[in-house]
């Protein structure tokens, strides 16, 4: 689900709920669970999830985070998350939840309350409207038997991303069997949402139980605003806006029919990675790299939380461009990681780092040298990215910066501390090395490669151009290197250590990859850089 930035204010304390309340895992109702009088040990988390999804729809305020970096932007995987907790809310509060998650429209939903008694289909894609009440689209003129160009807009982008998707290979959102009115259709509704600051949500009333069934996916049905008018939505055109909410917020209707319960982090970033696929030139995508992995390097890649997840896309945007076999133009890379994320009966139902990784290994390269490979891409973004060279692409600071060289003493080792799937940069520029045989030595201490340690070295040069190097750690996680420093030919010398680890205790209710509780976090990564002459 997308949401304004005008809107962040709003939702400063949601994140830690949507992740951690998701109860599918085999840890469901083991510890960690906080007792409630009812005897259910979801019911605390059930109420929590409940009055969250209500602050993002009323516009409220909820109670801040003790981490100011959280937010709860996603009402789409908040909305999956009351439904599958609703049965442990006492049956007064089940009956609120009930009409929260009522289709827009109907008697009794919570939200928009008024009727939506208009539809305009295509191929596959039905839209429902209103020409009356602050629910009506621009261009209604209360005459049922014309169209508001918007409604034909929204209709014929809607088609158009799902035959995108479908010529990419991925199988077209699950059927609703006539839910919304029309059978085999995917409904999608337009109301005024903007107002609170939504862009978009897709959620479901599938009555699936993957408990019973051993099926994790589901239909979906979605809701659009009904102008995204520059007053609520200052950033990009009201077209522009509409057209990548449709993209992304459809791409959740796609992921749903292989597995709506997947780890948050990939359902977003894969998600904020396809509507800019589709819709390349609005790039609103570029407006999280603010928090992402480009520019905060040090917090894990599959970390769900904030607008963090949203920023990840930029990782789909590394892999699909060192891998660019495509299919009905997008690439296929992402397609093959949905595909083992698959949850419906036989299929492997990975979680998403797994996946992800079984990907890679078909692809001769491993999850690691991959992930240091971006980490050491985004250090130099302008040649790393078909679009690096715009102002979005930030990188970060270093970790730690010296200068070395004669008339500078050589550094300490440096340490840095880094967790799972992050990464840390020390730049080395030289002084005074004006000879052609100055070099830098490098000593490296790691942990064993076999928790995910890695390390790259990259040499800037002075007449543009950088050279990767990838270092071979031994066993230990131990490695020494050199590298030319002289002045006339380098400009600094920067080296990548990463923490690469994809190891997982699953199903502790954490913001990561599995709900897993990392096994590698906190690792102690060491360089020690000497300037010598050969």
């Amino acid at each position: 689900m997308r949401l304004s930035r005008t809107a962040v204010a709003l939702f400063l304390s949601i994140a830690l709920g949507l992740t951690l309340y998701l109860p599918l895992g085999p840890a469901v109702g083991g510890t960690g669970a906080a007792a409630d009088p009812s005897g259910d040990p979801r019911s605390l988390q059930a109420k929590q999830v409940l009055a969250d999804v209500q602050a993002l729809l009323d516009g409220l305020t909820p109670q801040p985070s003790a981490d100011p970096l959280e937010d709860g932007r996603s009402l789409t995987l908040a909305l999956r998350d009351l439904r599958v907790l609703k049965e442990a809310l006492p049956a007064a509060e089940q009956t609120e939840a009930e009409q929260i998650l009522m289709r827009p429209g109907q008697p009794g939903d919570d939200y928009i309350t008024q009727p939506l008694p208009l539809v305009r289909c295509a191929a596959v894609i039905c839209v429902h409207y209103t020409e009356r009440g602050n629910h009506a689209p621009r261009g209604s003129d209360g005459d049922p038997a014309t169209t508001p160009s918007y409604i034909r807009k929204v209709r014929r982008t809607l088609q158009h991303v799902n035959d995108k998707y479908v010529a990419a290979g991925y199988r077209r959102p699950k059927a609703d069997g006539g839910r919304g009115g029309q059978t085999d259709k995917v409904d999608v509704y337009i109301g005024d949402i903007g107002n609170e600051g939504l862009y978009g949500y897709c959620t479901s009333d599938d009555p699936n139980n993957p408990r019973q069934t051993g099926d994790y996916s589901v239909w979906a049905y979605c809701t659009l605003d009904d102008d995204y008018a520059a007053g609520e939505f200052p950033t990009n055109t009201p077209l522009e806006n509409m057209r990548v909410t449709a993209a992304h917020e459809y791409f959740h209707a796609v992921q749903f029919g292989y597995d709506a319960y997947e780890d948050g982090w990939i359902l977003e970033s894969t998600a904020t990675w396809a509507e800019d696929e589709l819709f390349d030139k609005v790039n609103d995508n570029r407006n999280y790299l603010a928090d992402s992995p480009l520019s905060a390097p040090r917090k894990s890649l599959d970390r769900f939380g904030g607008l963090y997840h949203y920023g990840a896309w930029i990782w789909w945007r590394y892999l699909t461009e060192e891998f660019q076999h495509e299919t009905g133009g997008l690439p296929d890379l992402v397609l093959d990681v949905w595909r083992k994320l698959d949850g419906t009966p036989g299929a492997p139902n990975l979680y998403s780092t797994r996946g992800l990784a079984r990907v890679l290994v078909q692809r001769e390269t491993r999850l690691k040298r991959e992930f240091a490979l971006f980490s050491a891409a985004n250090r130099h973004p302008a040649s790393a990215y078909s679009e690096g060279g715009s102002r979005a692409y930030r990188p970060a600071a270093p970790a730690a910066s010296v200068a070395v060289g004669p008339g500078a003493r050589n550094p300490d080792a440096i340490d840095v501390r880094r967790n799972h799937l992050s990464s840390a940069t020390v730049r080395f520029t030289p002084r005074e090395t004006d000879q052609d045989d100055w070099r830098l030595r490098l000593a490296l201490d790691l942990p064993r490669p076999a928790r995910g340690s890695a390390a790259v070295v990259l040499l800037f040069k002075q007449g543009g151009g950088v050279r990767t190097e990838v270092v071979d750690l031994d066993a230990t996680g131990a490695a020494r290197t050199s590298v030319p420093f002289s002045t006339g030919a380098v400009r600094r010398v920067e080296v990548v250590l990463v923490n690469a680890s994809t190891r997982f205790d699953c199903w502790k209710r954490t913001p990561f990859s599995c709900q897993g509780e990392p096994l590698d976090d906190d690792r102690r990564l060491t360089v020690d850089a000497r300037a010598f002459r050969r």
